[in-house]
């Protein structure tokens, strides 16, 4: 017997009765997508069916698959007239154009296409908004009815362009054992956008429960957990939907979670705590949180779906797993906020992380080889003062990308089979540092962003603290001016984007024209503590190196730059191995 029935019903029909369970993913499909669903039901293609769950029949149903399709119906239905420009631009364009032609001076007065859509769509009154714009513009001979009559030839084409009303919608509904619905719906998701392992475990998670007592931490997690719903609860809304086991109220009142939401809550407690290495995106949050829980029951993290077989574990040492988190964020925090930030966000306004020599699977690895260290021991001294090193050695030797997740295991406190107690060898750093220096940092022009967080790091230890006291804004500039060396070598043969060239400078210094050096502005004094401590070329060096630009020796050039590249990769090593975090 089949567990599945097939129906078909109208977007009428099916509005109101349908919610959507609180593990189903967010919203992942783009504008492009969105606006070729539409294309094809306006041609009446096919477009698949969508799968509900309803346990009795004075219950809604639950959509199980099919969000991005009803959503985008829904949104259509909602905002017809953006969606009609893109697919009728010429139309729309003709009658936009029309309508502010009537407009005196209209060059310097217009209807903004933004408005236009919202009256299109019947966002807002049409007469009313018609009465505004007569009392803003001067229609000169037209009539109110003139512009009510524009505005319905257009609403009558997007009408006609598709009826959403009429559309019959293919349902299958499932009619199963309800535990089953999170294995129906992984496998519906596995064509498609592919499900992460989070959002399967969201699904397969919901029958764990963990109650959560009235402590400061556990009741972050609660927050977060709130906060995460609540925030879906807002995107449902705006596609029509309600979302169901999701009550503000009830959470709140009975404090029961479950495995995922867990996993969820402290990912975002790290991210809060940690947010030099940790973002606030939902993949980061989930990396994170699902990875300390594995190292906390000591899985492996390439079999993180395992986790509820240690629900017991988790929940009875839950205080002191949220403890030595939050331990070791405050850790991790002293370090990397001295290290990797600065003031080099994308209008240069305020402070922002370099994070780009940042992996989740390293990040973890500093979790787990902390995990069970005794405070204040030698051991976690030790750790705590190699971590710098190993965060920029293991970069250069890229060993954190394939496998990450076998060599994490290595780290865990069960194991030890790796753990950062010693100090890199220092010979063998700078080594590799020149090699990567040689053969991976050959940018023409743009700095990569690991030059720029290996040029934050090298900064923050050591010429950084003497632009502060000015107040000045700083921005990263190349050393050679780049507009000033690519007037002569047209050809790109200099190779501006080494770290040998890049440094924090003044920003009212070089924004403008982009050829100054220090010595070159009105009080070069200024930063005379600030050359040396950064090797900044001498004056003589400059104008030899200027003099060699002018004859084309661009060979003499790149070895200026190269040799400024290995002493701020030396100065690096020394810093990161002798000081202390």
């Amino acid at each position: 017997m089949s567990d599945y029935q097939v129906t078909t019903v109208t977007v009428s029909g099916l509005k109101d009765n349908v919610v959507l369970p609180k593990f189903q993913r967010g919203y992942v499909w783009n504008k492009t997508k969105k606006i070729e669903l539409i294309d094809s039901l306006h041609k009446g293609f096919p477009f698949g069916a969508l799968l509900t769950y309803q346990k009795s029949s004075d219950q809604k149903e639950k959509l199980l698959d099919g969000q991005q399709r009803w959503s985008t119906i829904l949104d259509f239905q909602k905002n017809k007239a953006s969606y009609f420009k893109k697919l009728e631009p010429s139309f729309y364009k003709e009658y936009f154009s029309k309508l502010n032609s009537w407009i005196l001076n209209s060059e310097n007065n217009k209807i903004t296409d933004d408005e236009f859509d919202k009256v299109l769509s019947s966002q807002i009154d049409l007469s009313d908004w018609v009465d505004e714009q007569m009392d803003k513009f001067d229609f000169q001979n037209k009539k109110s009815k003139d512009i009510r009559d524009l505005i319905k030839i257009v609403q009558n084409k997007i009408n006609e362009y598709l009826k959403v009303e009429d559309i019959q919608i293919p349902i299958i509904r499932y009619t199963g054992d309800e535990g089953n619905i999170a294995q129906v719906f992984e496998n519906l998701n596995k064509g498609g956008v592919q499900l992460t392992k989070f959002e399967i475990f969201a699904a397969a998670w919901t029958h764990t429960t963990i109650v959560l007592d009235n402590t400061t931490l556990q009741n972050d997690i609660l927050e977060n957990v709130k906060k995460f719903y609540l925030s879906k609860q807002d995107k449902a809304e705006e596609y029509g939907f309600t979302l169901d086991g999701f009550s503000e109220d009830d959470l709140t009142s009975a404090r029961a979670i479950n495995l995922f939401e867990l996993g969820l809550g402290i990912g975002m407690l790290v991210q809060n705590k940690l947010p030099a290495l940790v973002t606030d995106s939902e993949k980061n949050i989930n990396e994170i949180g699902f990875g300390i829980l594995g190292l906390t029951a000591n899985i492996d993290p390439k079999k993180l779906g395992e986790i509820p077989n240690k629900l017991i574990q988790i929940s009875d040492n839950l205080e002191e797993i949220l403890l030595k988190t939050d331990k070791i964020c405050r850790k991790l925090s002293s370090i990397f906020d001295k290290l990797i930030r600065q003031n080099t966000n994308k209008s240069n306004n305020g402070l922002e992380y370099q994070r780009a020599l940042t992996t989740t699977y390293k990040v973890l690895s500093y979790f787990a080889t902390l995990w069970d260290i005794e405070d204040g021991s030698e051991d976690e001294r030790n750790t705590i003062k190699n971590i710098p090193a190993y965060y920029v050695r293991d970069a250069i030797d890229e060993i954190w990308g394939n496998a990450g997740d076998a060599r994490l295991y290595e780290y865990y406190p069960k194991r030890r089979d790796k753990t950062y107690i010693v100090t890199p060898d220092k010979q063998e750093f700078i080594t590799k540092f020149h090699s990567w220096i040689l053969e991976e940092n050959t940018a023409t022009e743009r700095f990569s962003p690991q030059v720029k967080a290996l040029a934050t790091i090298h900064a923050n230890l050591t010429y950084l603290s003497d632009f502060v006291d000015f107040g000045d804004a700083l921005q990263f500039e190349h050393i050679y001016p780049k507009a000033r060396v690519r007037s002569i070598d047209t050809g790109k043969n200099v190779v501006l984007g080494r770290l040998g060239n890049t440094m924090y400078l003044p920003k009212y210094l070089n924004q403008n024209k982009k050829i100054k050096t220090l010595y070159e502005t009105d009080n070069p004094q200024r930063y005379s503590k600030v050359i040396v401590e950064s090797f900044y070329p001498s004056e003589t060096e400059f104008k030899n190196t200027f003099n060699e630009l002018e004859l084309s020796n661009f060979g003499t050039v790149n070895k200026m730059i190269l040799d400024r590249s290995y002493k701020v990769a030396d100065s690096i090593v020394d810093k990161l191995i002798t000081s202390k975090f």
